[in-house]
């Protein structure tokens, strides 16, 4: 018989390490764009949960740094946390970036959510990036 707390963690450090691959590659598109570790971005980015209680108690958490709004329930009875720096910006590094979408993942865990999407826009240099448009092959 398997445990199935081994297989939520199984699932989870999936998670992570697809998004952080996601990040990896979003970073170079950034770079290769023009950006610097001076760049100003605006970050949104979403989470996603079928508990809504869990959801509102992670953007109590969140709702510290950031602004955030929840979407209906959907038919299938998920909804989403919508987050954003907005209006404020920050700058990163690379070792920033990865950090930050890795404590996503972490704390969205802690509440049997899942870190779903993060896009950066940069207002200087007129681009957006979102891992939307990634595919990362990293799936444990």
């Amino acid at each position: 018989m398997s445990d199935p707390q081994k297989t939520w963690d199984e699932y989870y450090a999936g998670i992570k390490n697809r998004k952080t691959d996601e990040a990896l590659m979003l970073w170079n598109q950034i770079l290769s764009a023009g950006a610097r570790e001076e760049t100003i971005f605006a970050m949104d980015f979403s989470h996603f949960c079928d508990r809504p209680e869990r959801l509102k108690e992670l953007a109590d958490q969140l709702s510290e740094n950031y602004e955030i709004e929840f979407s209906a329930i959907d038919d299938k009875g998920y909804q989403f946390l919508n987050c954003t720096t907005r209006p404020y910006g920050n700058e990163l590094s690379k070792e920033d970036f990865i950090n930050w979408v890795e404590f996503m993942c972490d704390v969205s865990q802690s509440y049997s959510c899942v870190f779903s999407s993060f896009t950066l826009e940069s207002p200087e240099l007129g681009m957006k990036w979102s891992n939307k448009n990634i595919e990362s092959n990293k799936y444990s």
